[in-house]
């Protein structure tokens, strides 16, 4: 019995256990607990009759949790209230490990119900779109009307001509002060005049 698992049939193992993940991580009535301890079962599972068989006390030590949060755990996977019927559970004798068997009952239920979320999530998201489109093409904004390019003709020099308006004197066109002297007292006019 220890003979190797073909590439094909490993390949559809793997298949078939990314499938099963792949749906539980999706199903909403799976807690996230329950998700991991799946999770950790599945990694024990063997490739040819696939099943498992880890204790609760080996799968509690690798999540870091108590005993007793495993097997509430496979509890509610096994049960068939609730919609999280993942795991099928059995043993020989009361003093044997269980035998954990996934089961795929719901997966396409599951995988389907994934499908429609996506669709309603893209439809909501379609409508939003579009109802912002029509809300934008009714209330148009006020845009500002472009100018000619003479507004900001740089060229014009005559601005500073005029009194601005909230002087009472202009004094653009008043001879500074230092140059009101008479040309003997005042070194600036001597230098401008050439004295």
């Amino acid at each position: 019995m220890n003979e190797e698992l073909s590439e094909q049939e490993t390949r559809s193992f793997t298949s078939w256990k990314l499938d099963i993940l792949d749906a539980m991580s999706c199903d909403p009535n799976v807690d996230p607990i329950d998700f991991r301890v799946a999770f950790r079962v599945m990694q024990h599972v063997n490739a040819r009759t696939r099943d498992a068989h880890p204790s609760l006390e080996r799968i509690a030590a690798q999540l870091g949790v108590h005993r007793d949060t495993v097997m509430r755990s496979i509890k509610r996977l096994c049960s068939l209230e609730g919609g999280r019927h993942w795991i099928s559970r059995s043993r020989r004798s009361r003093i044997e490990a269980y035998f954990y068997t996934f089961t795929t009952d719901r997966l396409t239920a599951v995988l389907d119900g994934k499908i429609d979320r996506e669709e309603r999530a893209r439809d909501l998201s379609v409508e939003k779109k579009r109802r912002r489109f029509e809300v934008a093409t009714s209330q148009r904004r006020e845009v500002a009307s472009v100018h000619t390019p003479e507004v900001a003709n740089v060229h014009v020099h005559d601005v500073a001509g005029e009194q601005p308006k909230h002087l009472t004197k202009n004094y653009l066109n008043r001879t500074p002060d230092y140059l009101s002297y008479e040309k003997e007292g005042n070194p600036y006019a001597r230098a401008r005049d050439g004295y």
